[in-house]
């Protein structure tokens, strides 16, 4: 009865979702579908928005391909930011469709991207040891798969079962929303309670999630109008906001199917200015056919299907322009505060949150980790996914904010320039670093380290790295 590719309606808040929210609250969400739509294709990845459009092409006789013009860049998908001065690249290595074809990117796990959520997030160290637990016991759809007592009893530090349920509530609000529930009823009610106040018919749907699933399983909608004092209409209306929620959470992270990397975005300089641009050789620019939908117009075409595929023409252009401009919005405001990364590399990456650019761009935590989520960007500096630029923070000794990425660098840098018949140790590299202003504990070098995967000071004598 629920849609297994559901997606969560409460995510973005810049102004064509305002607009287009309101408008289907207006009118019963009768646009709940179209929503779910822009949704789905926000965190879509190039190759997957690729095959979505062409299927659309090939199934809706409203929707035509504009064939772009050599060299043509779009001034409503260009954004400019100023940089101080750095040699031009050339661009026109990008020009052609398989110089995207770069490398495949690393599997995206459930986990991986809840532990990734998580260093991003302010919690002691005390919670984020019970946070790691719990991503440990999340099932690849999704559900807690452990009862709380046992995760109590797996971590090596007595915590209180209240505190071990307040980590929990955190991660349930981690992208996607529901994550982390131990049954579809708190799972569905998770995404209930995200969605905003004004959505007729909440109260009866949290009422349903609670107490009469079994009944919806048995499809006995006279029962359920009874339980819920609905009508027939009413119930149809509830039920379709309950359809485009997502019952196993998990299973859209799942990438079973191995894709190269195509950039969405390519940053590049003109003028001694950054040049933010989408990359429309994947993706081509859609628009309405003219002449059907004037005889659609016409008194005598009073053909529903032509109708029917007008409406769900528009929509689809309006979340393709949605999905662009967001896209756009995050990754300026992400640039904007990694200014320094393009000039200089990693040793200046800032430390960054999704807090910070959802605060920056008025949308919601998880509209920009669904959109920096299999989204990458080519740059002068190489290709990267835009989740790259988040890194959680480390307080320096002076009280200043070193990004964990930067660190890393740093560790590297200093490992490269010993000399190999004496090695530097991990405390030693601590020290270092405590001298550059950063103050870490030598278990933390040690776990750069190894993320780096660079032998210890014992395996690199007599053997030069770097």
């Amino acid at each position: 009865m629920i849609g297994q590719n559901g997606t969560l309606l409460v995510i973005c808040y810049n102004k064509f979702m305002q607009t287009s929210l309101q408008l289907g609250l207006s009118q019963q969400l009768k646009m709940t579908p179209q929503l779910q739509q822009a949704i789905k294709l926000l965190q879509m990845s190039s190759l997957e928005l690729e095959q979505e459009i062409q299927m659309r092409l090939e199934s809706n006789l409203l929707l035509e391909h504009i064939e772009p013009q050599d060299n043509e860049i779009h001034e409503e998908s260009t954004l400019y930011f100023n940089l101080p001065n750095r040699e031009n690249w050339d661009r026109s290595h990008a020009d052609k469709k398989g110089d995207f074809l770069l490398q495949k990117p690393a599997e995206i796990t459930l986990k991986a991207h809840l532990y990734w959520q998580m260093e991003l997030s302010p919690f002691s160290e005390k919670d984020k040891m019970i946070a790691t637990s719990l991503i440990d016991a999340i099932s690849e759809e999704g559900y807690l798969l452990s009862p709380l007592s046992e995760i109590a009893e797996s971590l090596n530090f007595e915590a209180k079962p209240e505190e071990i349920e307040a980590v929990l509530y955190r991660i349930q609000q981690f992208d996607p929303l529901g994550v982390g529930a131990r049954n579809l009823s708190e799972c569905l009610n998770i995404q209930l309670n995200s969605l905003p106040i004004t959505t007729p018919w909440v109260s009866q749907l949290k009422l349903l999630v609670s107490q009469y699933l079994e009944i919806l399983g048995k499809r006995d909608y006279t029962d359920l109008k009874n339980k819920l004092n609905l009508n027939s209409a009413d119930l149809k209306d509830t039920l379709k906001i309950l359809t485009s929620l997502n019952p196993r959470p998990g299973v859209q992270l799942s990438n079973k199917n191995s894709e190269y990397i195509i950039p969405d975005v390519i940053a590049w300089k003109k003028n001694n200015q950054y040049v933010i641009e989408l990359n429309s050789v994947f993706i081509p620019k859609l628009r309405i056919n003219t002449h059907y939908a004037e005889l659609i117009q016409k008194k005598n075409a009073n053909v529903q299907l032509f109708k029917d595929h007008l409406k769900e023409a528009k929509w689809f252009v309006k979340g393709l322009l949605m999905r662009n401009e967001t896209l756009l919005k995050v990754t300026r405001c992400i640039l904007n505060e990694q200014q320094e990364f393009l000039d200089f590399g990693e040793e200046k990456m800032k430390s960054l949150s999704l807090q910070d650019i959802a605060l920056k761009t008025e949308l919601h935590e998880s509209t920009i980790s669904r959109i920096t989520t299999k989204k990458y960007i080519l740059t002068p500096r190489g290709i990267f996914e835009l989740k790259y630029f988040f890194s959680n923070a480390i307080i320096s000794a002076k009280g200043k904010e070193a990004s964990a990425i930067a660190v890393r660098a740093l560790i590297k840098k200093i490992i490269a320039q010993e000399t190999s018949q004496a090695p530097l140790s991990d405390h030693k590299i601590t020290e270092l670093l405590l001298e550059s202003g950063i103050s870490i504990a030598r278990r933390t070098v040690t776990k750069y380290r190894e993320a780096m995967r660079v032998p210890s000071s014992n395996e690199r004598k007599n053997v030069r790295f770097g």
